[in-house]
């Protein structure tokens, strides 16, 4: 700024300073528009990285909990749950971090389809209540 006050050119104070054009400008538009005060820190920039749409954070979340993975796995991989939002792989770590999930360690009790289901987890859980009846005689629970 001392340059620019000695009335120097852009080019002298470039090759004085070794800053390039827009920097010299920028410098010069900072006093220009907050005096010493706007030369005595950096000013802030934002991320390049774009924060991602709370919507879309919340769809993560939901698919992890609620759906099953479209490639009929037990559960989500941080890089199906990117393939399938359209999220970056880090960016679903970070969100299932932040949430507290872990797919591959849940266990769930899924039931089976089997039409005799319910008959044999009656008889199972009946040996279990009378032992010495045989099983199919236990009657209802």
């Amino acid at each position: 700024m001392l340059l620019t006050g000695d009335r120097r050119g852009t080019a002298e104070i470039m090759r004085r300073t070794g800053l390039g054009k827009v920097s010299v400008w920028r410098w010069q538009e900072r006093y220009i528009e907050a005096g010493v005060d706007g030369l005595l820190r950096d000013k802030t920039r934002p991320s390049r990285i774009p924060k991602l749409a709370d919507a879309k954070v919340a769809e993560v979340i939901r698919r992890t909990t609620e759906e099953a993975p479209p490639d009929g796995g037990t559960h989500w991989t941080v890089r199906a749950m990117a393939a399938a939002t359209g999220v970056s792989r880090a960016k679903v770590h970070v969100i299932w971090r932040e949430a507290g999930l872990v797919p591959h360690r849940w266990r769930q009790f899924k039931l089976s389809n089997d039409p005799a289901f319910v008959e044999k987890v009656e008889d199972v859980v009946g040996l279990y209540v009378d032992p010495l009846r045989p099983a199919g005689k236990q009657g209802r629970l």
